[in-house]
Order: C-alpha cells, then sequence, then structure tokens
C-alpha cells in the first residue's frame, strides 16, 4: 500500500529527519568527491560540510523537520560522526570516480526505468563499481540481500545505457563503516530483469484491478498512511484527501 500511495498515487510523506540526514551526508561526499582526487582533503571536507550545512538551514526539506535548537544541533553532530564513519572505511583520495549522483534511464521494453547512482568507479582492477550509501543501521544476514535489489538493477541500467556490466556493487554503511559487496554476473543480471519484469506485470494488475496486496509487519508502525491502510481498518480512498491536507509538499532534488 506504501509504493501505490508514495510511487503510484505521488502522495506526500511527512518529513522524517533520517531521511533528511541521509540527503545531507550525500550531499556533502558528492561535494568532496567532485574535486579532482589529490583536492580531496579534509579541509576540502569541511568546507563541503559548510557550504551544505549553509544549503540545508534554509531549504524547504530542512525548515519543514521543525527542529528545536538542540534537536539542530543534534542532526548536524550526528551528520559530522557518519562522515567520520566514511573517513574509516576510505581514503577518498584513492577513488577514481567516474560520476556522482548520475541519473540513468533506460527502455525495459515493457517499462522506461530510471534510477540515481550515488557513486559510479573503478576498483585498484580497472573494475567498474556502483556504490551506495547508506546512513542507517547495517541489516542482519536475515534482511541485508534484500537490500541489494535496487543496486541490481542499477548494473541492468548501466549496462543498458553505458554497454558495460558492472563486476561488483557495493552498500557503504557509513555509521558503522561497514562495507557490504556482491559480484554481478550475466545471470545475476538475468534473474534481475526476469524479476523487475514480474513485478511490473503485478504492478499493472494491480492498477487495474485496483487491488493492491498489503504486507502486514512492524515497520507499519514506521509507515505515514497506516491510518488510511484497510489491514487497519482505514479506508484507502481518503489517503488522496486526506495526506495532501496533513503533511507538506516538499520539492524534490
Amino acid at each position: 500500500m506504501q509504493f501505490r500511495f508514495v510511487s503510484i498515487e505521488k502522495l506526500p510523506e511527512p518529513p522524517q529527519v533520517h531521511l533528511v540526514k541521509g540527503n545531507f551526508v550525500h550531499k556533502v561526499l558528492e561535494l568532496l568527491l567532485a574535486h579532482d582526487s589529490e583536492m580531496r582533503t579534509p579541509e576540502a571536507a569541511r568546507e563541503a560540510f559548510e557550504i551544505t550545512k549553509t544549503q540545508y538551514e534554509s531549504s524547504v526539506r530542512f525548515i519543514a523537520l521543525g527542529l528545536s535548537d538542540d534537536a539542530r544541533d543534534a542532526f548536524f553532530k550526528d551528520s559530522r560522526e557518519i562522515l567520520n564513519g566514511y573517513y574509516r572505511m576510505e581514503n577518498p583520495r584513492n577513488t577514481k570516480v567516474i560520476g556522482l549522483e548520475l541519473k540513468l534511464e533506460a527502455d525495459f521494453g515493457k517499462f522506461v526505468l530510471g534510477g540515481i547512482i550515488d557513486r559510479l568507479e573503478y576498483d585498484e582492477n580497472d573494475q567498474l563499481v556502483i556504490s551506495d550509501y547508506k546512513t542507517g543501521k547495517t541489516p542482519s544476514a536475515r534482511f541485508g540481500a534484500n537490500k541489494m535489489d535496487n543496486m541490481h538493477l542499477y548494473a541492468s541500467l548501466c549496462l543498458r545505457v553505458r554497454g558495460e556490466l558492472p563486476k561488483k556493487l557495493r552498500l557503504m554503511y557509513l555509521k558503522s563503516s561497514t562495507p557490504i559487496e556482491v559480484e554481478v554476473t550475466t545471470q545475476s543480471n538475468i534473474k534481475c530483469e526476469t524479476a523487475a519484469n514480474r513485478t511490473f506485470d503485478q504492478i499493472a494488475e494491480s492498477c487495474q484491478s485496483g487491488v493492491f496486496a498489503t504486507n502486514k509487519s512492524g515497520l507499519c508502525n514506521f509507515c505515514a498512511f497506516k491510518q488510511w491502510c484497510p489491514e487497519f481498518g482505514g479506508d484507502d480512498s481518503q489517503a488522496k484527501i486526506k495526506a495532501p491536507e496533513l503533511y507538506p509538499v516538499i520539492p524534490r532534488d
């Protein structure tokens, strides 16, 4: 249901601190790594932080959080700690960046798919790698594999747009300084695209029938649309009316 409300009906969601913080950290790293490798110094990192901080303090998405002075200070303190975790993971001067916040779009036949890759690079063996920053907790082994699904789609986009299939996917959990990597193969790419087509068919069928499957779990307690979910006795038809009244519309980057 959340997918329907957010991705299909494009309903607004309430601003969330962890999402804005993640976006903030991504922007700092984007500014830092945009420099030539020899210029990615600690001073450049501090400058990137201050530039991004100034931009965010006056932005709609940050103001909408309604943070107190103490909460605002905690936001930037935690952001610094997350960025320190990045430095424990790698030296930015050694990264062979090809693209940052790289927008790719390709026709998959039944649908057109687009995505934004945090970082496309070559590793020490000159093999193509997709890296994605994560500012949340490192997932358990039980849920870790699911976190790679989007990454495999990014690999497929690279193949279709650039004509080159990445050799490796890397999730960089900054707070714990933990990288998680998987290899990409022709077989994994075929499996990914098959799953994407199957998911598209399921979405198309749901849109046609108006019936969307629900998956009740503990995550429902964090969903902005729980009050309108039929699983909790809500009226899903009211979401389109009530969500725009309750939640501010935050411009997308």
